[in-house]
This record gives C-alpha cells, structure tokens and sequence, in this order.
C-alpha cells in the first residue's frame, strides 16, 4: 500500500505564488489589450470629428470641392420633409443640391458647428446656419447631422432641421 505524503506547505506556497502570478500576468496583458483598444478607438472618434469639423469649415468658406472630398461617392445623404430637395441622395445629386444653395446665397452660407460628439464611427454635430438670400431674406436655422464614417469618408449624412423655416425662405 503506498501512502502519498502530503506536499510540504513550503511547495504548495510556491505553486499558490506561481498561480496568482501567471492569473495576475494575463489580466493585465488583457488590460493592456482594452487599454490599447480603447485608445485607437479614442483616437479614431477624434479624427472623424476632425473631419466633420473640416467639412463645415470648407463649406463655410465657400470651398465646397475641398469640403466635399471627404464624402463617399455613394453616401445616402437624407433630408427630411417635401422640399424639392428632401429624399435620400448620393454625392452626385447632392451636389446638384449643393449648386441652388450656392445660386441662393451668392455671398455664401455659413454651417457653423456648435457641438459635436462621437462614438464608434458616427458623428452628432448640431450647427447653425447663417446667410442672406438673393431673395433678400436672412436665413439662420439650427441642424442636427448625424453622420456615419468609414475609411475617412462620410458614407452616410442624416441632416435634421426646421424645414418649415427653410421651405419660408424659398417659397415667393
């Protein structure tokens, strides 16, 4: 009969100590990893809200070829309500868009950002429009875009606004 002898408490200490070690080892590398993880995704929200910012900086200025690279060709770029320009469109029908609004404030339009957010690859900005009209009315309304970013392109645009205030404006 073979009788097993207890391991000495010295051994089990060490075995104990060796155990939480590699635990204690592998949490924190898996720290590390959320650590790091989370800091790309830090850095990548802040990239995509420099990139809306940049977008309504070149509108505002009237640069509209540079504002508009950053948006996919085929974004869906959706407008609420029935104005002649409400639906879903992708950059070339929006940029048909784009074109009245230049016709209808020759001195330009202004979407100035007031606040911004972001998460993962979307961005909230609320902006405020200002512009004089040829039709010698002043336009400002307030906007809320929600806008989706992939590969440092806006693929998609979401722009809420009063669209009674804007339908006013163009109506005679």
């Amino acid at each position: 009969m073979t009788h097993s002898h207890p391991r000495p408490a010295r051994a089990r200490n060490r075995t104990m100590i060796a155990c939480i070690t590699l635990f204690a080892l592998v949490s924190l590398q898996g720290c590390a990893t959320q650590g790091a993880s989370r800091d790309k995704e830090t850095q990548l929200m802040t990239e995509n809200k420099e990139l809306v910012s940049t977008f309504f900086r070149h509108f505002s200025a009237g640069e509209v070829d540079q504002a508009f690279a950053v948006v996919a060709d085929d974004v869906r770029w959706w407008v609420p309500g029935d104005l002649p320009f409400s639906g879903t469109k992708n950059k070339a029908q929006y940029m048909q868009v784009v074109g009245s609004i230049q016709r209808g404030f020759p001195d330009g339009l202004s979407l100035d950002a007031t606040a911004m957010i972001a998460e993962g690859n979307q961005v909230a900005v609320e902006v405020a429009s200002n512009g004089n009209h040829a039709n010698g009315k002043t336009y400002t309304n307030e906007y809320h875009f929600l806008i989706t970013i992939e590969d440092g392109k806006m693929v998609e645009v979401k722009e809420y606004m009063d669209t009674l205030h804007l339908f006013q404006l163009i109506s005679p």
